[in-house]
């Protein structure tokens, strides 16, 4: 007979905190998230936020909302400048570890690399290596890849 009253406080409060787990703390995780990868991501402010928008919508055609938007480009881009294996704050890594909202198709994808790949971030400190990744980064390597692929037709 005590244990009814047991039984239904614990099924309230369960149900209650899954209600809230599903519901509230994606949210509170991406608010607390964006505030960090905000000033990481766009130095300049808010000018630079929308040239990144108004290019986003030029080659996706205003499909997408600017929430949308700038939900896939601070998870894309903040998984590629976050140091994810240093000292990270918890919330960003959340945030970054969770699918984007939306799916951009390939030819969209591949602008969206074309475009922002060398996004400027923050300057990043020098290490000292005698391996200098940028040395080979800016030689031209030409390739006859796609004018041998557009003679051969399927």
């Amino acid at each position: 007979m005590y244990f009814l009253p047991y039984a239904i406080a614990l099924g309230v409060s369960v149900s209650l905190t899954l209600v809230i787990v599903r519901k509230f703390y994606p949210e509170w995780v991406k608010k607390r998230a964006i505030k960090k990868l905000d000033s990481f991501l766009f130095p300049k402010g808010y000018r630079q936020k929308e040239e990144v928008l108004n290019t986003f919508k030029a080659f996706t055609g205003d499909r997408f909302s600017d929430d949308e938007i700038l939900d896939y480009f601070f998870k894309i881009k903040g998984l590629q400048s976050v140091e994810i294996n240093k000292k990270t704050n918890f919330w960003v890594k959340k945030y970054l570890f969770r699918p984007t909202t939306i799916k951009l198709n390939y030819f969209e994808q591949v602008k969206f690399y074309e475009t922002f790949l060398n996004f400027p971030g923050p300057p990043k400190k020098a290490r000292k290596s005698f391996f200098k990744p940028e040395k080979f980064s800016q030689q031209k390597i030409k390739s006859d890849h796609a004018p041998r692929m557009s003679r051969n037709t399927v």
